[in-house]
């Protein structure tokens, strides 16, 4: 399904029917397809919404740079499209810091907070140049300059590289172009967390190449209603490598929401 939101065409697919709306937002590169698998087999009729951010998947890519508060602003724009008012954000990695940007700005709309292979601490000065490095690159070769770069860190699973890769590949420049900048000029939210009192899942890959479990401990204690999920065997792409605990670790989360409410 596709609708109009902030005057671009937001793709976007409604799994399960029942219990507290659960949004899966996919991370940098990637699509709303990385979520499937996992959602399918373990999730049951739980009410699941994935969005393509814009610039990812079916969405559409305009030009330009994309900030993570842009980001939240199609999301809540989604959320009013289905008439929800309120509901749990997970994020996987560029999608955490989209769920922090909503927290930020739309704390009145957030039930759940999970950060999965994520972090809350901008960018070193290194790894911001490293970020407007990569979007000349794909300027000029094409998205098979993410996939080259990021893959391999990813995970260690070959099938799931090759998935990666085919997705990344298919992802239109303009968007990666335009998220490489907005996360290369994101703030430091690690402030926030503290005030984000709903319950709140961090998960970690304990052998992740991209985001060290330690940044995950710290989330963890700094958010006051939080628990933490190391998986042991997963990288950087657990709802793939290791879905069934995963899956577990959000339905709880889910759970523990609906249990809170008031």
């Amino acid at each position: 399904m596709k609708t109009e939101i902030n005057g671009i065409q937001i793709a976007f697919e409604v799994l399960g029917r029942t219990g507290y709306p659960l949004v899966l937002i996919h991370g940098f590169g990637l699509n709303r397809s990385i979520w499937k698998p996992m959602a399918s087999a373990f999730f049951g009729e739980q009410r699941t919404i994935l969005p393509d951010l814009r610039g990812h998947g079916e969405s559409d890519a305009p030009e330009g740079l994309y900030n993570m508060c842009l980001f939240a602003e199609d999301i809540v724009g989604l959320l009013d499209h289905l008439g929800i008012e309120k509901a749990i954000l997970c994020g996987h990695s560029l999608g955490g810091y989209v769920a922090l940007a909503f927290a930020m700005t739309y704390p009145d709309r957030l039930a759940g907070l999970g950060m999965i292979t994520s972090r809350s601490g901008a960018d070193s000065e290194e790894a911001r140049m490293g970020r407007y490095e990569l979007a000349e690159k794909v300027r000029e070769n094409g998205s098979v300059e993410l996939a080259k770069t990021l893959v391999p860190r990813l995970t260690t699973d070959e099938t799931i590289r090759k998935q990666s890769s085919a997705i990344i590949e298919k992802t239109h420049p303009t968007g990666i172009i335009g998220a490489a900048m907005g996360m290369a000029e994101r703030p430091d939210r690690s402030h926030l967390l503290k005030e984000i009192k709903v319950p709140a899942l961090v998960v970690a890959g304990a052998e992740d190449l991209l985001i060290d479990t330690d940044q995950a401990v710290q989330m963890a204690e700094l958010l006051p209603n939080a628990e933490l999920l190391i998986i042991p065997n997963a990288g950087h792409m657990p709802m793939l490598e290791t879905p069934e605990a995963l899956a577990e670790g959000l339905l709880s989360l889910a759970q523990r929401v609906s249990e809170q409410r008031p």
